[in-house]
């Protein structure tokens, strides 16, 4: 039996499948330095309110 797709096509779907996935950013990496940055935020602004008393 004769493959129906031609080898130029499997090869481009191989890689474009392969880097799609390299795309995608993670995002936990993002979410995890945002939350850095608002608790840093949050304690700061505490830190302001507690001294202004």
């Amino acid at each position: 039996m004769k493959p129906t797709t031609s080898m130029r096509i499997r090869a481009s779907r191989f890689f474009t499948d392969r880097y799609a996935s390299r795309e995608r950013p993670d995002y936990l990496i993002e979410l995890v330095a945002f939350g850095v940055i608002v608790i840093t935020v949050i304690l700061s602004l505490a830190n302001a309110v507690a001294t202004l008393r």
